[in-house]
């Protein structure tokens, strides 16, 4: 025989609402500000540090990496800064990202979109005034090397707090997620038609852009190694 028990609504909704407002406060619990405060400060830190890196390689005049080749040249065509043509490049693939792959988004996908071009042309702005494009050839080729080093130490440090990174760091790996191709395939093709589009509007292409495609990438390798995985060892500590 089957025993039907009374049923109080009142009460499975209260229930219901209590186990909500546990969950809520667990999660708010977990959520610690100080630490989420500390992670955005190392990123940005992190981003300025890399477009340090970058406009120490423009100042160089030797040649330029395969996206700022693209910057320039479409700063050069539309007759806006190369930090304007960062933010105008990084906000129509993170609208692309909006409306076809958001659940890439993250918060530094966003701070990366917007800020990353402000730092530049303000690092570019005072850097101009140093006169490093008037040196000497060797000396402005050991700025170059300089300048891909502190390019992988911004990455590994803006890296560390994992709160993602600019939308152009993300547009290959969501092709290899949408695609069958390898990360070294898309990276390669990006590149090529990077400096093509870039060469064709007027970037500079030059030794300077070999150097960097032959450098930046074991650079970042180490950092990450010996600078971002302490680093996010001692954020993930606090």
């Amino acid at each position: 025989m089957s025993v039907f028990l009374p049923i109080n609504d009142h009460s499975i909704n209260k229930n219901l609402a209590l186990s909500r407002s546990m969950r809520s406060w667990i999660i708010l619990k977990s959520f610690n500000m100080k630490v989420f405060i500390i992670k955005i400060i190392i990123f940005l830190i992190g981003i300025f540090i890399v477009q340090l890196g970058v406009g120490l390689f423009i100042q160089s005049n030797v040649g330029l990496d395969s996206y700022t080749i693209l910057m320039e040249g479409i700063g050069s065509l539309i007759n806006i800064t190369v930090g304007q043509a960062n933010i105008l490049i990084m906000t129509g693939i993170f609208i692309g990202m909006l409306c076809f792959t958001r659940e890439y988004i993250k918060l530094g996908t966003f701070l990366a979109t917007f800020i990353t071009g402000i730092f530049l042309d303000f690092i570019n702005s005072f850097l101009s005034n140093l006169g490093i494009d008037t040196m000497p050839y060797g000396a402005r080729l050991l700025v170059l090397f300089l300048s891909c080093s502190i390019i992988a130490i911004g990455f590994a440090i803006l890296n560390a707090p994992k709160l993602s990174v600019s939308p152009l760091d993300q547009l290959p790996l969501i092709i290899v997620d949408k695609t069958k191709f390898n990360y070294g395939q898309v990276r390669i093709l990006q590149d090529i038609i990077y400096i093509t589009t870039g060469f064709l509007l007027g970037g500079t292409l030059g030794l300077g852009t070999v150097i960097s495609l032959i450098l930046i990438g074991p650079f970042i390798q180490i950092t990450l190694k010996y600078i971002g995985g302490p680093l996010e060892q001692k954020i993930n500590s606090l």
